[in-house]
């Protein structure tokens, strides 16, 4: 686990880069297309996060997806974004689904009403 750390202080540049513009597209994307900026900055550190330890990750486990280093790298980073934003959309699904069954359960208390006044 320490030299996986040491690994991934050791990222180059063109990685970070990379990984820093995959998530700034997928920012903007959940910007545009869900509409919710709070969620769009929220993931975006995370998305970032995906992109450079994925590269550091597949080398360690010898998963090579290009023999080309830069596309190599692009690949890995992507797949690393992707991997990311596939685990955010499942937490934020499940977190959906908790919140509506704690609602579901609720029991909601009647409000009691005046009796009628009765005028004469």
């Amino acid at each position: 686990m320490q030299d996986l750390w040491w690994q991934i202080k050791d990222v180059d540049s063109f990685t970070v880069y990379v990984a820093l513009g995959f998530a700034a597209v997928v920012c903007w994307f959940i910007h545009e297309i869900v509409r919710s900026p709070m969620l769009a900055w929220v993931s975006t550190p995370f998305l970032a996060a995906g992109g450079i330890v994925a590269p550091t990750l597949l080398a360690r486990r010898m998963i090579t997806l290009s023999y080309d280093k830069t596309v190599n790298t692009v690949m890995a980073t992507a797949v690393g974004t992707l991997a990311m934003l596939l685990l955010i959309l499942l937490t934020t699904w499940l977190w959906a689904l908790l919140v509506e069954f704690r609602v579901s359960r609720t029991k909601l208390a009647a409000i009691p009403t005046r009796p009628r006044r009765i005028r004469g």
